[in-house]
């Protein structure tokens, strides 16, 4: 065969190779389409359409029963009444004292037992399946057993408290100081197996060569555990800080089935006063200017922690 048809013969094969390996693409992109398209689905119907709606009628007056062609233009008048209305500034407030608390308790909890399980030892997998029942188990369960525990009159806890000699025990969720962070340590017990599972299987990508390194040069454990193993697991604490904060102000469940927004409004964090807001004073529009300013503030901070993440986020 001579050599321009030797060429040309190559030449075919490549483009066939080419026309193989774009079908293969073409076919791998639609089945990649078809396991997307449900959630796609999904998310427009669940999560698009319900946000845009809400951004809708924040600009109306539907605060009462009537029917939708009867709602009026009212521009920026239901998020000038946010700013004049002193319980939704407060929930707002609370809702960010109840993060502040939250997330760090939490991650530092997530990130403990973590590195307990991390270890060998007897029964490692049953001590694994026993941290995980918190995560597992059901929210108004929970509720009923922490009501009982800090009942602040006959209670387990406050019982104890009164016979190691605490004459004035605290009144837990019936505080209007302790309402807040007794919540936040009882989700805190609700959800840190979450991190905690996350945070094993960042630690066991950990190289162990680099501990071995470190112990041969005389590193203590804290120094092994600050200078290798929280660098190489900050990307994984950045994504559960973000998640967290993000989670911490979707509190409506624990604070509806723990506190109530009580005592009085003590506990009354925004999503609670959106929640009451819409459907027990029938204040629609109202209420989703006020989800939309939550919204933003959700956006804000997580806009700031992304940019901040440069500073101590190792990659």
């Amino acid at each position: 065969m001579s050599i321009p048809r030797q060429i040309d013969a190559d030449l075919s094969i490549e483009k066939k190779d080419k026309r193989r390996r774009l079908s293969l693409d073409k076919q791998e992109a639609r089945a990649a389409f078809v396991f997307v398209l449900p959630f796609f689905i999904g998310f427009v119907i669940f999560g698009l359409a319900p946000f845009f709606y809400a951004l809708y009628i924040s600009f109306m007056d539907f605060n009462s029963f009537k029917s939708l062609d009867s709602l009026k233009w009212t521009g920026l008048s239901n998020y000038k009444a946010i700013f004049h209305d002193s319980v939704a500034l407060s929930s707002y407030f609370k809702s960010f004292y109840y993060t502040v608390i939250y997330v760090p308790l939490l991650t530092a909890a997530g990130f403990t037992a973590a590195v307990m399980l991390n270890k060998t030892f007897h029964w490692k997998a049953f001590s694994r399946s026993l941290f995980l029942m918190p995560y597992v188990a059901n929210i108004v369960a929970i509720s009923i057993v922490f009501t009982m525990l800090f009942d602040p009159f006959g209670g387990i806890v406050n019982t104890v408290l009164m016979k190691m000699g605490v004459e004035n025990p605290p009144l837990w969720f019936a505080g209007s100081g302790t309402a807040i962070l007794t919540t936040a340590l009882v989700a805190v017990w609700a959800n840190f197996p979450f991190q905690m599972i996350v945070y094993l299987a960042a630690l066991q990508g950990v190289p162990s060569d680099l501990y071995e390194a470190a112990e041969i040069d005389g590193a203590s454990r804290w120094q092994r555990l600050t200078r290798i193993t929280l660098p190489l697991v900050s990307p994984t604490t950045f994504f559960l800080v973000i998640t967290a904060t993000i989670g911490s102000f979707q509190n409506f469940t624990i604070f509806n089935a723990l506190t109530r927004g009580g005592p009085g409004i003590a506990s009354r964090v925004s999503s609670l006063n959106i929640y009451e807001e819409a459907f027990s004073l029938n204040h629609y529009s109202y209420s989703a200017a006020q989800a939309i300013v939550l919204f933003v503030i959700i956006l804000l901070i997580s806009a700031i922690q992304w940019g901040g993440q440069k500073k101590w986020v190792h990659y």
